[in-house]
């Protein structure tokens, strides 16, 4: 009798135990949206693009884009969403609707909303035309979609107003005989660097290399500038600029004296960046050696050399050997990081001692590696 009160029991227990199970609920099915986060001229691949996925303004999913662009949403239920893409001041935006247990791949997004450029024209340098191949070009009138300044301009600041349109004269710098790339607006460098109300008009400026070298005395204005949140690119000749910011050298980099006393015309530098050996190798069939290294060439015949860098605050991405004169007029070679970014203040300032030349249209490996610096730049 006790074995069958027992029994009973147990077939209960077991009965309540199924009810229970029965009355939860079934699991959720999961649904992603994979999909391509690719520069603005549609082809070349954003890495590390912040990806957000969002659902009734609460973010429900978030990645970054890989190597490749590719990146997968995950852990999605059905509904619409909110996809933002994200690299540095450069974005998109789309709405997506997905069903239940739905693995849906959306199309490549291209970049297209951009931050406020300005590029300043140098003799020796133009990466307005990367920027150019990048995609930030209107595509139906073929004009650059950023503001192109005349940096050779010898004058003093003008006086009056000036503002975005297209203006330039014949005489001004036109890079890779590229018609589309003159100087667009109706002001020049001094005026730019003097009038801290119309720097502040910019998110990014480009100080080419061999732009005019006569209006240090506005320095104050660049440093002003870049603590307040803008991002500065400077190149080789175009340190003079930086000089107001680095000061003495110590919290940042430190600039070699004599100016200009860098020799060598080339060299197999190291990159410190994996991401960006990744990104050279997978998308573009860039060979990069089993050491790492990439051959710089667009060194001018004299240029900047920066003696140091200070690694608490500033990232090097590029170390090779090359040759300087010191000032004895003496001869050295030694290893020198050639390529920086740091930050100053609410912004940052990037600055290379190598730089694009003139070459005929179309990527080289050089314009490769800023194009990556460009989008790493915004992301400061």
């Amino acid at each position: 009798m006790k074995i069958q009160k027992v029994i009973l029991i147990v077939l209960v227990f077991s009965f309540l135990l199924s009810c229970e199970k029965d009355n939860e609920a079934a699991p959720l099915a999961e649904s992603s949206i994979a999909g391509k986060f690719l520069a603005p001229n549609n082809a070349d691949p954003i890495v590390n693009g912040l990806i957000l996925a969002t659902k009734d303004g609460t973010v429900v999913s978030e990645t970054l884009s890989r190597t490749d662009g590719s990146f997968r949403l995950t852990n999605l239920t059905a509904g619409t969403y909110t996809i933002s893409l994200k690299k540095g001041l450069f974005s998109s935006e789309r709405t997506v609707d997905i069903g239940e247990d739905d693995n849906l791949d959306i199309p490549d997004i291209p970049i297209e909303v951009f931050p406020n450029i300005a590029v300043v024209t140098g003799s020796f340098d133009h990466i307005e035309s990367v920027l150019y191949d990048i995609g930030l070009v209107n595509p139906v009138t073929q004009e650059p979609l950023f503001d192109i300044i005349d940096g050779s301009y010898a004058g003093r600041p003008a006086t009056g107003s000036h503002g975005h349109g297209h203006g330039g004269s014949s005489d001004l710098v036109i890079s890779k005989q590229n018609s589309n790339l003159e100087p667009n607006v109706d002001f020049n460098f001094s005026d730019l660097i003097s009038d801290t109300q119309l720097l502040g008009e910019y998110d990014i400026i480009f100080l080419n290399c061999g732009l005019s070298e006569s209006y240090t005395e506005f320095n104050d204005n660049i440093t002003q500038y870049v603590s307040n949140g803008g991002i500065l690119y400077a190149t080789d000749w175009a340190f003079k600029y930086l000089e107001g910011i680095i000061g003495d050298g110590q919290q940042y980099i430190d600039f070699l004296e004599p100016n200009k006393s860098g020799r060598s015309t080339e060299t197999e530098a190291t990159i410190f960046d994996q991401d960006l050996i990744d990104w050279l190798e997978i998308n573009f069939g860039i060979t990069i050696s089993n050491d790492d290294t990439i051959l710089l060439d667009e060194f001018l015949s004299a240029w900047q050399v920066v003696n140091s860098a200070n690694d608490a605050t500033v990232i090097s991405w590029f170390n090779g050997p090359v040759t300087y004169r010191d000032a004895s007029g003496a001869e050295i070679t030694e290893n020198k990081d050639l390529a920086f970014t740091f930050l100053v203040g609410e912004g940052g300032v990037f600055y290379s001692s190598f730089h694009t030349e003139n070459h005929d249209d179309g990527f080289n490996t050089i314009d490769r590696l800023l194009e990556y610096l460009v989008f790493e730049l915004s992301a400061l």
